[in-house]
């Protein structure tokens, strides 16, 4: 019999779902996956791991079901997930959250496995909800808005997903604000542009503490460039740094980087997709995120025949590359492309 140590490293070493085989192949496999202290070392190993970037496409024949694709070798289907809401679903640290039929459900793309969230009470007319990772405590949480007029202050509650308590409230009353766009969630520290008394701002919530810090300041720059509409901007990760991204012409972006959150510093970066980096007459192009660690810029577009691609570009070497899955034909229809950047498998919900 293998010793116990030695085991468990080798399981460490395991994909997802050769784990999910190994349990059934002794009750003695079987409790040491299932432990927490095994879920914590293997989830605490997941930033050791080659993050991959996770593609979810709107299907434009229901309009509410979202495809979601693994950039793996090769590219594969990981599961279709259907969403009767408007909010766009969120990948976090291996973990799908989508909201279907008013209900919160979170899905394991891995292993095809979802579970519903308890029921957070009467469901109120204006509703909101983002998901965050605590790596501190490897542990997912939402973070659900609710309010039942235009006027009124939302109601913010917490739900940690694997626990068997409840939705609990935590207060807000010092950090006001109207919700705006999709959210960030890096170095256990989730981000989102929102309204407030003093202008549009950028809100931060520890997902371990549970408490909002200070907002903070949108770049002046951008303001200046760009508005203070947020319906402007992107959030999204940048080589682990939260990033503002905006528009300014067909191939021409900014991008501004947060520094620092307590100085409200930013930098920027000046973003141009010339035609030596992209082969194609692409038509409106879309950047979706950033490769993490190789910081390639993920580019959607058409070309003039309508077909569809995907492009990694680097802008240092002025070069893209293109990504093809099988499902997705180059007459592809979805107007829609979400992508995840920081993907990893995860064991939970396995």
């Amino acid at each position: 019999m293998i010793p116990e140590d030695p085991l468990v490293e080798i399981l460490l070493r395991l994909p997802v779902k050769s784990l999910a085989r190994c349990l059934c192949v002794s009750k003695r496999c079987y409790s040491i996956i299932r432990s927490r202290h095994f879920i914590n070392l293997y989830q605490s190993r997941a930033s050791t791991r080659e993050s991959r970037v996770m593609f979810a496409f709107r299907d434009t024949n229901t309009f509410f079901r979202w495809n979601f694709f693994s950039l793996s070798q090769p590219p594969s289907s990981v599961t279709n997930i259907d969403s009767t809401s408007y909010c766009m679903p969120v990948c976090v640290n291996g973990l799908i959250c989508v909201e279907h039929m008013f209900r919160l459900w979170i899905c394991n793309p891995v292993t095809k496995k979802i579970t519903l969230f308890p029921d957070c009470g009467p469901r109120k007319q204006f509703t909101t909800w983002y998901m965050g990772y605590d790596p501190i405590n490897y542990q997912y949480k939402v973070l659900y808005l609710s309010r039942e007029h235009l006027i009124a202050p939302y109601i913010v509650e917490v739900f940690t997903f694997g626990d068997e308590g409840s939705w609990r409230m935590i207060e807000a009353d010092e950090n006001f604000h109207s919700p705006e766009t999709r959210g960030v969630c890096t170095h256990g520290v989730l981000y989102y542009g929102a309204y407030t008394g003093d202008g549009a701002k950028i809100v931060r919530f520890d997902v371990r503490t549970e408490k909002f810090g200070k907002f903070i300041e949108m770049p002046a720059e951008a303001c200046s460039i760009h508005g203070v509409y947020l319906g402007l901007y992107t959030l999204l990760d940048y080589q682990g740094k939260l990033g503002l991204l905006a528009t300014q012409a067909t191939s021409t972006y900014d991008l501004w980087v947060l520094e620092d959150a307590e100085k409200h510093e930013w930098s920027k970066v000046s973003i141009f997709i010339t035609r030596e980096m992209c082969p194609y007459d692409l038509i409106w192009p879309g950047v979706v995120g950033f490769v993490a660690g190789s910081g390639e810029l993920i580019v959607t577009a058409r070309d003039e025949l309508g077909q569809f691609h995907i492009l990694y570009v680097d802008l240092k070497k002025n070069r893209s590359r293109e990504v093809w899955f099988e499902e997705i034909t180059p007459s592809f229809g979805s107007a829609l492309v979400l992508a995840f950047t920081d993907y990893v498998e995860s064991i939970v919900l396995m």
